[in-house]
């Protein structure tokens, strides 16, 4: 690379940082929301750095995100600038990696730059930067990304694999997303290592190495799993192969939100229908096409359009932890796509691209269709934009955090539910009993919010609308312990 490259190199890697971090300033003095309070504002375990790292730091999946909440609480305790400020600060290099992974796969600069764009100014990404528990989606990406570079080129030398394996190690400790490295390492080998390259590395111990991590991966992920799948039987319900219809549908719905991105929210209506969504539909026929067209697309483009297959690989690879296809976390969440929207984000930048060489073959239209091109992707990128900085300030307070969940989603009924929540905390009984009711008018079958319900009223000392209440969320499932424990404990 001679010296003017290096400069545009490091110019632009400079603008993408500056681009990624000014579209998420707005949202530097967000307060603590919903998962903040236990992770960082109740969790004693951080509040004092020492102790910390002589009673409580352990190698366990996440720690290293854990740790980063103790000396963030350690510089600014309850001020929530410097966790906004490192959310930011890892998105920003998350981008800058993006685009250095994409110049060292596909050697084309210009692809490289549009797919960082992109990635920088998506819409989708808010959760996993705005919020400060999502932060950490963020965060295990930063080392993704880092340990696929290196292993891309530790065929050129020893040190890079070992780069790679420190990386995955970093990984693993802070975030699940781990769990997807050792196949995209795999995936690489098979199908976009350049065969022409010398392995200077001991080949004969890569595929061992590859298959212990791999294990070692899985069986941590699985571990942080456990207790999430235990809670979404508990919260939705679904038993059995249902789930597998439930996951074929949030394939097509994480597709259309990624590439429509109009609308924010924790809690998407989609995955709360559960009475439609766990039922085969026209949807879940076409979440079996989306998949076979992919898996065709990914072996018909492998040779002479290198990009397409491997952004298939990269977005079915990382999304298939979340996927559902073992109940191990929430149904559909934005944060979960973070990473895995780069797959998509490569093929839609490489389409603009190859677009634009067709339109460079029209002598006679050549201007004319360039204008248009250009104004078609700077509208693009302007619409990302002002979507996200909008987005930002959504996270501003908790109760605008609710009611724009509502607004968006007015079907949504456990934002309603949430909001219930986040008024009976405040002391504000009356609301929570409101927005309680609203939230069953939509669905009256939750007995989790029937039981909250109750709550309420026993503590107003209306025992008969208690008991009720208690009445109601057995009648909607047998078993369910809290309200068995709740209407045991009025009748002693």
């Amino acid at each position: 690379m001679n010296l003017n490259n290096k400069i545009l190199n490091y110019i632009l890697i400079l603008l993408l940082a500056l681009i990624s971090f000014g579209v998420y300033i707005n949202s530097l003095h967000g307060e603590f929301l919903i998962d903040d309070q236990a992770a960082i504002l109740n969790n004693s375990q951080i509040h004092n750095l020492r102790d910390f790292f002589s009673k409580y730091f352990r190698i366990s999946p996440g720690i290293l995100w854990s740790m980063i909440h103790a000396i963030n609480w350690h510089i600014s305790g309850a001020n929530t600038y410097s966790y906004h400020l490192f959310n930011l600060l890892v998105n920003s290099g998350c981008v800058v990696l993006i685009f250095i992974l994409c110049k060292v796969l596909f050697k084309h600069q210009v692809l490289a730059f549009l797919t960082a764009l992109i990635f920088a100014v998506h819409p989708i990404h808010t959760e996993a930067v705005s919020w400060i528990s999502g932060g950490h989606y963020a965060f295990s990406s930063l080392f993704f990304i880092a340990a696929m570079i290196f292993y891309v080129k530790s065929y050129a030398s020893i040190s890079n694999f070992i780069l790679a394996l420190i990386f995955l190690t970093l990984c693993l400790f802070s975030g699940n997303s781990v769990a997807a490295l050792p196949a995209m390492f795999i995936v690489y080998d098979l199908f976009f290592r350049e065969r022409h390259l010398k392995d200077k590395t001991s080949a004969k111990f890569r595929p061992l190495i590859l298959f212990l991590i791999a294990a070692i991966s899985l069986a941590f992920v699985g571990i942080m799993f456990i207790s999430r799948s235990q809670f979404m039987h508990k919260i939705f319900y679904f038993r059995g192969p249902s789930y597998l219809i439930v996951a074929s549908k949030a394939l097509v719905y994480y597709l259309k939100i990624i590439y429509l991105p109009l609308a924010r929210g924790l809690y998407h209506p989609f995955a709360y229908t559960n009475t439609a969504i766990n039922k085969i539909s026209p949807a879940f026929f076409l979440s079996l096409g989306v998949i076979f067209i992919s898996i065709f697309t990914f072996f018909k483009c492998l040779k002479r359009h290198k990009p397409v297959s491997f952004g298939i690989a990269w977005f079915f690879i990382i999304y298939l932890p979340f996927s559902n296809i073992i109940p191990v976390c929430n149904i559909v969440s934005e944060r979960y796509v973070y990473l895995p929207s780069l797959g998509l984000i490569i093929i839609l930048a490489y389409l603009f691209l190859r677009v634009w060489e067709i339109i460079n073959r029209d002598t006679k239209y050549k201007g004319f269709l360039r204008i248009s091109a250009m104004l078609a992707l700077a509208l693009f990128l302007i619409s990302y934009t002002i979507l996200t900085v909008r987005r930002n300030r959504e996270y501003r307070d908790i109760i605008t955090y609710w009611e724009t969940n509502i607004n968006n989603f007015p079907d949504g009924y456990m934002a309603y539910n949430n909001l219930a929540g986040t008024y009976y905390v405040m002391g504000e009984r009356e609301q929570a009993l409101a927005y309680c009711w609203v939230t069953l008018m939509i669905n009256k079958d939750q007995p989790h919010v029937w039981c909250n319900l109750a709550k309420v009223y026993r503590e107003k000392g209306d025992l008969k609308m208690a008991q009720y209440c208690y009445e109601e969320a057995l009648r909607i499932d047998k078993g369910f312990l809290p309200a068995q424990a709740g209407l045991a404990a009025i009748k002693k």
